[in-house]
């Protein structure tokens, strides 16, 4: 039996191997992305996390994310708690959002609006730009 509800996947990232060892950093934002999957009726089929910085557009966890989205037959929610947490400069949250998207991926967050409209597509930049000068 399938399930009607929506489906998505969880990415969750922090810049390093010690916030993961003595933080709750991962944890934390898992925990707002389940939350959230639940108040929109989404069934997460996959988690996915990194433990690098998010300069760097080819991580582990990103390339499985990718990867998967590509093996389904169907459009997913991926869901990030943060902007930050994809990329931490303009350039690659570009490529990202883009390769999700061409993958059959549809971006959301509780925090971060994804819309396609130009005000959408102009906060987005904004807040991504922020994210790489806060790095």
């Amino acid at each position: 039996m399938t399930s009607s509800r929506a489906p998505a996947i969880i990415y969750a990232r922090v810049s390093s191997t010690k916030q993961v060892q003595q933080g709750d950093g991962l944890s934390s934002q898992i925990t707002r992305c389940r939350l959230y999957a639940e108040q929109m009726g989404h069934e997460v089929l996959e988690m996915f996390t990194d433990d690098i910085s998010g300069r760097f557009k080819k991580r582990p966890g990103v390339q499985a994310l990718i990867a998967f989205l590509k093996k389904q037959k169907r459009p997913v929610f991926v869901i990030i708690d943060d902007i930050s947490r994809l990329a931490r400069s303009l350039d690659t949250h570009r490529a990202l959002r883009d390769e999700i998207r061409d993958s059959g991926g549809l971006l959301v967050s509780p925090s971060v609006n994804f819309g396609e409209t130009s005000d959408d597509q102009l906060i987005e930049n904004l807040l991504a730009s922020v994210a790489q000068h806060q790095q």
